[in-house]
């Protein structure tokens, strides 16, 4: 069979590039179409933190972490309710995957080294630069790409995938590599696939919606070929105010939330690994930041609340002008006291009444005796106008559903078994989260855990294949 390419990859991000510099190096040659008009994907658009263990960097700080370590943590947190042998991958290759990227001149400074999940071992790897190092190194290895290109169709032949169509052109290949992301941009796939987020309506948008190809195609491609989909209703929903289309991920740390029985649930201060979830398992799904006066003047203008991952990109979406301005239009609700904000919100006011009293009174001590939120920098609510906003889990961070595959990054169709000529990595897997987000980074540490086995499997399939033909 004659083909253009070793290899064809469809989707230009993190995962995909990853994949054809690994593919390179194994001697393949290597197409990568992106629908885009640019490369890097939600790589490029993402904070840039990678979760990893048993790192350079973590030495570098005197701790001392395993992929055991990692392994227990992730399974644990998600109740055993995942695929463990492909989180076994990722613990044992995610150290190998920033070492390399490493390598290619990203710089992760130790000392911005954090626990990005409810872990005690700091992981989370933020950093600068890693879509710019992977396109660079991508070049250099004499990757070629196509933007402006969408893939519409899988080739098979005699059950194998040859190739893609895209735009009634047909390009054959020895393997082809699917890491087009996930759907958040999608509507339709987002009902179908992750119908927690699809309950919240009009406040549902994905942190990637400056990437407008990430839609779900490589779903689609995959299941048209048969591939099994896992993890429905799986994914990472962050918190947000929603007084604008931004990535809000934290709550700050001095409101207090309350669910619409007027109880706290929660340390408000909670990393984005378990808020999303404690808050779409309330009642309605949402939940009230209230605040008072004197935290809205001093707390909403601090800044070190604004961007905890040192990325440079977090939005201070509830700093203190955007908020006088929500106060002025009604979308913070103001009133004069604790039972008139509680008729507003719609809540017992007994009940917020005695919630409000037992915060103050742990403020006043310096503790959270409920659920022990870090009490250094104290905001009691207590000193008149009162505020409330209304807070949902509902902006996608990263959707869960998608292909299955085995340890070498195969896909599987249905019933388990791979389909030939076919791979993928990256958050078009439906295998690499399961029930619960590890921490800040995992998107990262997924694209390029299995982007590089992807790209190196694929092309010794690819080549292998060819000499027997």
């Amino acid at each position: 069979m004659s083909r253009d390419f070793d290899i064809v990859i469809v989707g230009g991000g993190g995962a995909g590039l990853a994949a054809s510099i690994l593919a390179r190096e194994a001697g393949a040659s290597v197409m990568v179409l992106e629908a885009d008009t640019k490369l890097g994907g939600a790589t490029a658009l993402s904070a840039a933190v990678m979760y990893a263990c048993a790192t350079s960097v973590q030495r570098a700080r005197g701790i001392d972490d395993t992929p055991d370590a990692m392994y227990r943590y992730m399974t644990t947190l998600a109740g055993w309710e995942c695929n463990t042998h492909i989180m076994r991958v990722m613990c044992e290759q995610s150290g190998p995957a920033l070492e390399w990227l490493i390598g290619l001149g990203v710089h992760f400074p130790p000392e911005y080294l954090l626990c990005s999940g409810v872990d005690e071992v700091p992981r989370g790897h933020p950093s600068h630069g890693v879509a710019d190092a992977l396109i660079n190194a991508a070049g250099a290895a004499g990757v070629e790409y196509a933007l402006g290109t969408r893939v519409d169709r899988l080739l098979v032949e005699n059950g194998r995938v040859v190739g893609v169509s895209a735009g009634g052109e047909e390009l054959r290949a020895g393997a082809v590599i699917i890491t087009t992301g996930g759907f958040g941009n999608s509507p339709e796939m987002i009902e179908r696939f992750f119908p927690t987020a699809a309950s919240h309506g009009d406040w549902t948008y994905a942190v990637h919606y400056a990437a407008p190809y990430i839609v779900g195609d490589g779903l689609k491609l995959g299941q048209s070929v048969g591939a099994g989909v896992v993890g429905v209703d799986c994914g990472l929903l962050l918190p947000t105010s929603g007084l604008g289309k931004w990535i809000e991920a934290f709550l700050p740390p001095w409101i207090m939330l309350v669910n619409t029985a007027g109880r706290r649930f929660m340390d408000e201060s909670a990393p984005y690994a378990v808020s999303g979830y404690l808050l779409n398992s309330q009642a309605d799904k949402r939940a009230y930041a209230i605040f008072d006066e004197p935290t809205l003047e001093k707390a909403s203008q601090d800044m070190r609340f604004a961007d905890p991952y040192h990325s440079g990109t977090a939005m201070p979406t509830w700093e203190y002008n955007l908020l006088r301005q929500s106060i002025e239009n009604g979308k913070v609700l103001k009133a004069d006291s604790i039972e008139e904000l509680a008729a507003k919100i719609g809540v017992d006011s007994e009940t917020l009444r005695a919630t409000v009293e037992q915060y103050n009174a742990d403020c006043d001590e310096g503790r959270d005796s409920q659920y022990f939120k870090a009490m250094e920098q104290r905001f009691p609510v207590r000193t008149g106008p009162f505020y409330a906003r209304e807070v949902r889990a509902c902006v996608i961070g990263q959707t869960g559903a998608g292909l299955d595959i085995n340890n070498d990054a195969q896909v599987l169709d249905e019933h388990g078994r791979v389909i030939p000529g076919l791979y993928a990595a990256g958050e078009v897997l439906g295998c690499a989260v399961g029930k619960r987000y590890s921490g800040g980074g995992m998107g990262i540490c997924n694209a390029m855990v299995f982007g590089r086995i992807a790209g190196r499997a694929a092309a010794e399939e690819a080549l292998q294949y060819e000499l027997e033909q």
